[in-house]
């Protein structure tokens, strides 16, 4: 899959909650980092931790889209509430076999505050 096409189906398999989608998308061996600004984040590993740390993730926020971007100079996800305020970001490692490796999650205010100012941050 290419590189930046990963994105687009990371969105399309947690906005339709496909499970098997997701796991097709996930390295065996997945780590998914939260950076919450709090003591609230943390890590998981593995597709079995990762996909429901995702899909709860994403719940946290129902009204929000999902919508691809670019951090870090790869592909990322921001989610975005209706009125415009970003509550996350998503920046996704690629593996060479196209498998997603790592994610890493921001929703810490703080670091979302360019993101805020729509000056798109890079990280």
């Amino acid at each position: 899959m290419p590189r930046d096409d990963v994105a687009a189906r990371l969105i399309a398999a947690l906005d339709q909650g496909d499970d098997v989608a997701l796991a097709r998308l996930l390295s065996d061996a997945v780590r998914m980092v939260v950076d919450t600004g709090d003591d609230t984040g943390g890590s998981e590993q593995g597709r079995a931790s990762v996909i429901p740390a995702l899909r709860t993730r994403r719940m946290r926020h129902p009204d929000a889209s999902l919508e691809p971007v670019r951090v870090n100079g790869g592909p990322g996800l921001v989610l975005r509430r209706p009125g415009g305020e970003v509550v996350g970001v998503l920046c996704i490692g690629v593996e060479p076999d196209g498998s997603i490796g790592d994610v890493w999650l921001s929703s810490a205010p703080g670091k979302l505050t360019r993101w805020n100012r729509g000056e798109p941050a890079e990280g």
